[in-house]
């Protein structure tokens, strides 16, 4: 029996992000007797999985920005569609699946899943111009969690799909922890505060320039780093130097080996301006991380009882709680008890990936069955 053929469309090329890491978690462990996956992505560059997805025989179509080159685009999307029999679209975009979606029902293709991984954008009124087509075009809805599916599908149908990890990706390790920190010129009493994720207005890298700030006044032993990289990054490289934090704070610019950064990191901070259900989070929980984090994140993130939830008009809080950290930093000992107990939790709750990359496939099998508009 053929392989279920499903084509994932993302809105970037496939750079390290957290809608990248779900397309690849998902790719790397569902059955590839059974589903067989390819990529659309949007722009011309190489991406960081490219040379991944190629040897493990599947495909990557580029397709131009769609704002720039619509007739191209639609003509584009429509030839890869009929391309390879595919019975399923999976588009990562939100709202803007619509337009991608719309064209793989004018060519037949049965299966059409929006999958929603925000609770909202930072262009909200074209999002709400794009709502009526988007609603006519997809059959199927997806989300990483209650808050994402009810921001874009209203009180529509919707399946959660939980974000899944390889926990053994995650589990800590006291000598690669020591190794890391030693190269980066950490000592042990020092707290180091960590940050993953693109640099761009939603993670709100300047809250994080504004707790260092006041963390360096109130001579804190505390050091930052930032791991990834993006459009905004440049920028807050020049806030940290006007605020005369080059000492302070660590940038890494893009990284593959991120579990190795969350060994080392003491305290996970997370103050995005809005969220799905970040994978850092899941990731920096399984690694044994307290978490502070935005109360601006969907609630349900916290699997462990390890993240502490905060206004982002507090930032007096956010100084204070790490303040105590500081004063008590955990030790090795403490912090794998706190992996392995963390990783029943995130089995328990149903984040392992090896368990949703079967529960994926299962369900794309019985929508390929339906074959009809839900």
């Amino acid at each position: 029996m053929k392989p279920i053929k499903v084509l994932y469309i993302n809105g970037n090329i496939m750079k390290r992000g957290g809608i990248e890491a779900f397309m690849m978690n998902y790719f790397r462990n569902i059955d590839k007797s059974v589903i067989h996956i390819d990529f659309v992505v949007h722009g011309y560059e190489e991406g960081c999985y490219d040379n991944e997805i190629i040897a493990a025989g599947s495909k990557i179509y580029h397709v131009p920005t769609k704002s720039k080159h619509p007739f191209t685009y639609a003509k584009r999307l429509e030839k890869i569609f009929k391309s390879d029999n595919y019975s399923i679209v999976h588009s990562h975009l939100d709202a803007m699946s619509g337009w991608s979606l719309k064209i793989a029902k004018q060519v037949g293709i049965p299966v059409r899943i929006a999958h929603s991984h925000n609770t909202t954008c930072e262009h909200m009124r074209l999002h709400k111009m794009l709502q009526i087509p988007f609603n006519i075009s997809y059959n199927v809805g997806f989300a990483c969690g209650y808050e994402a599916g009810r921001w874009l599908f209203g009180n529509k149908k919707f399946h959660i799909i939980n974000n899944g990890i390889d926990l053994k990706t995650y589990e800590f390790n006291a000598k690669k922890r020591q190794k890391l920190r030693q190269e980066l010129n950490l000592t042990d009493n020092e707290l180091l505060l960590g940050h993953v994720g693109l640099f761009n207005e939603q993670k709100n890298h300047e809250y994080l320039i504004g707790i260092l700030k006041k963390l360096k006044r109130d001579k804190c032993n505390c050091k930052m780093i930032c791991v990834g990289d993006g459009e905004n990054r440049p920028k807050i490289e020049k806030l940290a130097k006007e605020y005369r934090l080059e000492k302070q704070i660590i940038f890494t610019g893009q990284r593959s080996n991120v579990a190795d950064y969350l060994q080392a990191i003491d305290l996970f901070l997370l103050p995005s301006r809005y969220e799905g259900l970040p994978y850092v989070l899941i990731e920096a929980q399984a690694m044994g991380l307290s978490c502070i984090v935005a109360d601006t994140v969907d609630k349900k993130v916290d699997i462990t009882g390890n993240i502490q939830f905060e206004s982002l008009e507090k930032i007096e809080s956010w100084c204070f709680e790490i303040e105590q950290k500081s004063m008590n930093i955990i030790n090795n000992n403490v912090r794998r008890q706190l992996s392995e107990k963390a990783h029943n939790s995130i089995r328990k709750h149903g984040y392992d990936i090896h368990t949703n990359a079967q529960e994926m496939a299962r369900e794309y099998r019985r929508f390929k069955k339906i074959k009809k508009d839900i």
